[in-house]
């Protein structure tokens, strides 16, 4: 394969615009290759190179297995989405692999930490993901934190050799010990594992069920108690230990609004 000629050996180039060069998505919704934009092997992967005398092969069909996994995560989680990861404004593109590949150089933080008001909407997580794993060749996975299960996070977790890009979107209630205790989880994992991380956190905790009200004055502190704790910051719930290790990983001290750590 002659390098010049094919687009896979420029894909890490954060300066050459387009999450998803190279890719198109069919009518099927299955996201495919430009195979033009490899013309020395047709976007199989694989050639007769002339000089070796023998087969070359190269790392496109196996990324590009990886990115239709991640794609059919996508579907899965957000069925209604009406974009592709990759399909967004060329300035976001831009921005997005400015971003990840500063983060993956190690230009940047580790870790970026980030605030968002949108619900019920993909976060441009995977479509950061989708730059790490498909122009940088990064292993690169997603979890949404409040429609996973213990598989899902076992899954997001495992080990990798060799570099790992992680993506946590809509980190809501954290009122919730389950919710608290899996990112916790999964920051130590990124900790011990040295991996690159990026949480998005709701901007407003959603708000937890009201409990049945017998009236009584337990019921009245059991309230005011609950009250207290869903208006809590994120990092006013997260242990210690957790908010030192994203301290650590993230070059940040981490406050709440209130002032507290």
């Amino acid at each position: 394969m002659t390098a010049h000629s094919c687009v896979l050996s420029n894909l890490g180039n954060p300066l050459l615009n387009g999450l998803g060069l190279g890719l198109s998505c069919a009518e099927d919704g299955q996201v495919r290759l430009q195979t033009d934009m490899f013309p020395c092997c047709a976007g199989e992967g694989r050639a007769w190179d002339g000089h070796l005398e023998g087969i070359r092969t190269c790392s496109l069909q196996s990324r590009l297995l990886r990115v239709q996994r991640l794609y059919a995560q996508y579907k899965k989680i957000w069925p209604q989405a009406t974009r592709s990861p990759h399909q967004v404004p060329a300035p976001f593109s831009s921005l997005i692999l400015q971003e990840v590949a500063a983060v993956l150089k190690r230009d940047k933080a580790g870790t970026q930490i980030a605030f968002t008001g949108q619900k019920n909407v993909p976060s441009l997580a995977w479509s950061k993901a989708v730059a790490a794993l498909w122009r940088f060749g990064v292993e690169a996975r997603v979890l949404n934190l409040m429609k996973m299960d213990n598989k899902d996070l076992a899954h997001f977790t495992r080990d990798h050799e060799g570099p790992l890009a992680l993506f946590v979107e809509h980190i809501d209630k954290l009122w919730d010990p389950m919710h608290a205790e899996a990112l916790e989880h999964l920051v130590q994992r990124a900790y011990n594992a040295d991996a690159f991380l990026w949480l998005e956190f709701m901007q407003e905790q959603a708000a937890e069920p009201e409990t049945h009200d017998d009236g009584s004055v337990r019921s009245e502190i059991n309230r005011r108690i609950n009250r207290k704790r869903k208006s809590q910051h994120p990092f006013e719930i997260l242990s210690r230990d957790c908010i030192s290790r994203l301290q650590s990983m993230s070059g940040q001290l981490l406050k709440s609004p209130s002032g507290a750590s």
